[in-house]
């Protein structure tokens, strides 16, 4: 058969070629780029290597010279003269160790920090003096000093290392102190070992002006020197230039006793070497991608030739329709004459398929929707509204992913955070046909997708579709990819949405929100007919939802109407006798037997006054204004007016704002919350007897406009039972306090729209949290 130039054949093996030219070329760059890695690591790893043996011989250094002066001193005594026995013992490390004692100084103090006597080098004599001994004192008496042995210090713009080494008898105690100069000529004694090339480089370089010596300020660049100055490590590697060559550099920092960068040890390796290395295997690597392309492209070109040239396939399908047999529709591919002949016979069954296929779709659509309707009435029907809100919301998750429910696939729940104004990630279901196919998606789409959605947050306040649908309190729905569509957090971008509807929850309290339900790797896509029928869901189990909080609230004032019923029906009474026993106790002359009596019961009364006016406050039927409040002017007040009283208990308060806190609320109400709280924080700091502490913080986030008032104290704290039970009523962990206080301080915060928390530690602390909505004159 004769190939024309625009034959498939000819196209398919350009094709194959390019496609193996690019996947060498692609083998080639991750091969160069994992052998360049592993270069690099090396040159690395001997770096650290060097600094370690470096910083080996630096610290062995002064174990030396503690272990050579111990010996020296056990020959002399003390009252030989000490200026002597600086001498001497001078002379003998020179005879022990020229090189490394010629620069040292030797000097002799006393307990108190008179200098006895001094000998060695003169460029480095007088560098302990009265201003700077009691340094060296405090510094050696530190414990960290007794793991080290020594510490740096910069005098006259060098820095010395001093070993202090005491001796002495029962009754007098002296210090001999081993001064050594820090410098290049120390760095390079400590080198020994090291097997440094000529190529490689090390370099002492420092934080003083002299200029005998290389400046860090200099030799680092601006962001480096900056980090070095943190001090929040005393190693550092990095890549860097020098007289235009490469090094791989390794700093050691050197820290004073007075926690300051003085300087630092630099050891640079060449690079060098490893260019050429690079070279070299990048110029092997071509070579062989090379030879792999020719051969491929021969072989490949050979056996498609061998494999397309017969057409047998195309005259068995022609024989096939002949006979009447059914043909499965043959889809047309490529160009030439396999195109021609696939477009023929694909002409020629197309109308034989259609109808069947429009039959069996529409079959399969018209079963669909019976099934869903069945699902969507057996679930309806097998939801306990009375039962737990979450738990409800849960079976309904469940339900959406179900094969016996309504078959989904996937099926994510977003609680509302009213204190934080997010959708939070809560809870998913996943089909059970997925989680038995391993070979579906991603591992972080289905086996670790949990975890991604419980540390998911979506803010309410932008446009994204989660917060549209919670918003609107309507469905959502896209027979589309989810990676297209904004929904305010990309991990869920990332998660494989497919043909997906939000479905939100509201009417539920705390835990409204939306479910986000897809069809993942599923073409099944959502229609009108099953729109309608999520829609009936939604409505029903949102009015279920709804009237179940209803009669929670309906509950929760019940009460509150009851305890004020019982506090106006007993506290006028009760008040009037309270304030007539305290009159008689304190009038002036009153009889000595009656003053005896009641003077006994003077507590309880105070304590039931006290009772009167926290009930009487609540019980009061007053109309509640709310307009703009001020919080920090409230918090200033309250404090004020507890001064005299924090001052007699010795209790310190402090009051931190970054805003006047503007709310929308009412004054007296919002005043009593804080008076509440803060007496709570008094009666349990009472129990403590010193450091007695509170701390007032008052800020705004600015993410979601939210006004964030914290109480902390230093008290004694509670038990996590004690915490679990905080906000119920007549419930008192203190035998002063009648335990309405708290209940009655959530209900205002309630009423506010806001969120109150305590958090607690048994024998530490408490702290209590109170979030508001910031006041907006518009709304």
């Amino acid at each position: 058969m004769k190939i024309k130039n625009n034959s498939l054949l000819i196209k398919i093996i350009f094709y194959n070629d390019i496609a193996i030219f690019l996947t060498s070329i692609l083998i080639a760059i991750v091969v160069a780029l994992t052998s360049f890695q592993d270069m690099e690591r090396r040159i690395e790893d001997t770096t650290k290597n060097k600094m370690d043996l470096l910083m080996s011989n630096y610290k062995s250094y002064f174990g030396d010279i503690r272990n050579d002066v111990y010996k020296e001193i056990g020959k002399y005594r003390i009252n030989e003269g000490n200026q002597q026995v600086a001498e001497i013992i001078k002379y003998n490390l020179l005879k022990e160790d020229f090189r490394s004692y010629y620069n040292s100084v030797i000097t002799i103090i006393s307990s108190k920090g008179e200098l006895l006597g001094e000998y060695g080098n003169k460029d480095n004599l007088g560098t302990l003096t009265e201003d700077n001994i009691h340094i060296l004192l405090e510094t050696s008496a530190k414990k960290e000093f007794e793991t080290n042995g020594y510490y740096l210090a910069k005098v006259r713009d060098k820095i010395y290392a001093r070993i202090v080494i005491p001796y002495g008898n029962e009754m007098t105690t002296y210090y001999l102190v081993v001064s050594i100069p820090i410098n290049k000529d120390f760095l390079t004694s400590l080198t020994e070992g090291l097997e440094l090339s000529s190529k490689d480089k090390i370099y002492f370089v420092t934080n003083t002006s002299d200029k005998n010596e290389l400046q860090a300020k200099y030799f680092f660049s601006y962001k480096i020197y900056r980090d070095i100055l943190k001090k929040d490590y005393k190693n550092y590697y990095l890549n860097k230039k020098i007289n235009g060559l490469s090094y791989y550099v390794g700093i050691y920092n050197l820290i004073g006793y007075n926690d300051i960068y003085l300087g630092s040890f630099v050891i640079s390796l060449s690079k060098e070497r490893i260019t050429q290395e690079k070279l070299m295997t990048a110029l092997y690597i071509g070579i062989l991608v090379l030879l792999i392309m020719v051969i491929s492209s021969t072989v490949s070109s050979k056996v498609l030739k061998k494999l397309l040239m017969p057409l047998t396939q195309i005259a068995d399908l022609a024989d096939k329709i002949s006979n009447g047999q059914k043909v499965e529709d043959i889809k047309v591919v490529g160009q030439g004459e396999i195109k021609t002949l696939s477009v023929s016979f694909k002409e020629m069954i197309e109308k034989l398929n259609v109808a069947q296929e429009d039959l069996t779709i529409q079959n399969k659509e018209l079963v669909t929707n019976i099934e869903k309707i069945e699902a969507i009435d057996k679930l309806l029907m097998g939801i306990n509204i009375e039962q737990d809100t979450f738990k409800t919301i849960e079976k309904l998750v469940s339900g959406f992913t179900s094969e016996v429910g309504l078959g989904y696939s996937r099926a994510m729940y977003f609680r509302y955070s009213r204190e934080n104004d997010y959708l939070i990630g809560q809870d998913i279901s996943i089909n059970s046909s997925l989680k038995e196919d391993s070979k579906k998606g991603f591992k972080f789409q289905l086996k670790n997708l949990k975890e991604l959605i419980l540390f998911t947050k979506i803010p309410i306040n932008n446009d994204n579709l989660l917060a549209k649908s919670f918003k609107e309190k309507k469905i959502i729905y896209k027979n589309d990819m989810g990676y297209k569509y904004d929904f305010g957090n990309d991990v869920l971008k990332a998660v494989g949405l497919k043909n997906f509807f939000i479905f939100p929850i509201h009417g539920a309290g705390k835990y409204s929100g939306v479910i986000v339900v897809d069809n993942y790797t599923k073409d099944t896509r959502i229609n009108q007919e099953e729109l309608e029928l999520l829609n009936l869901l939604s409505m029903n189990f949102s009015i279920g939802i709804n009237n179940k909080e209803i009669a929670i609230d309906n509950i929760e004032n019940e009460r509150v109407n009851t305890i004020e019923k019982l506090a106006t029906r007993f506290l006028s009474l009760r008040g009037d006798v309270v304030n007539q026993l305290l009159k008689c106790i304190n009038s002036e002359n009153p009889g000595q037997k009656i003053i005896e009596e009641l003077t006994k019961i003077k507590p309880y009364l105070e304590r039931i006054k006290e009772d009167n006016e926290s009930l009487k406050f609540y019980s009061e039927e007053k109309e509640t204004k709310y307009e703009g409040v001020c919080l920090d002017k409230i918090i200033s007040e309250v404090i004020t007016s507890y001064s005299q009283k924090f001052k007699n208990a010795n209790i310190s308060i402090s009051f931190f704002s970054t805003t006047n806190g503007t709310v929308l609320g009412s004054r007296d109400q919002l005043k009593k919350v804080i008076k509440e709280i803060i007496d709570n924080s008094y009666n349990t700091l009472l129990n403590k007897k010193n450091n007695r502490r509170i701390d007032i913080i008052l800020s705004k986030r600015r993410i979601n406009e939210k006004i964030e008032l914290k109480i902390i104290d230093n008290g004694e704290g509670v038990s996590p039972n004690q915490l679990e039970n905080i906000y119920e009523p007549f419930i008192s962990y203190s035998t002063q306090r009648l335990g309405l206080g708290l209940f009655f301080v959530r209900k205002i915060i309630k009423d506010h729209r806001g969120v109150i928390k305590h958090f607690s530690e048994e024998g530490n602390s408490t702290e209590v949290k109170i979030t508001l909505n910031v006041y907006k004159e518009e709304v």
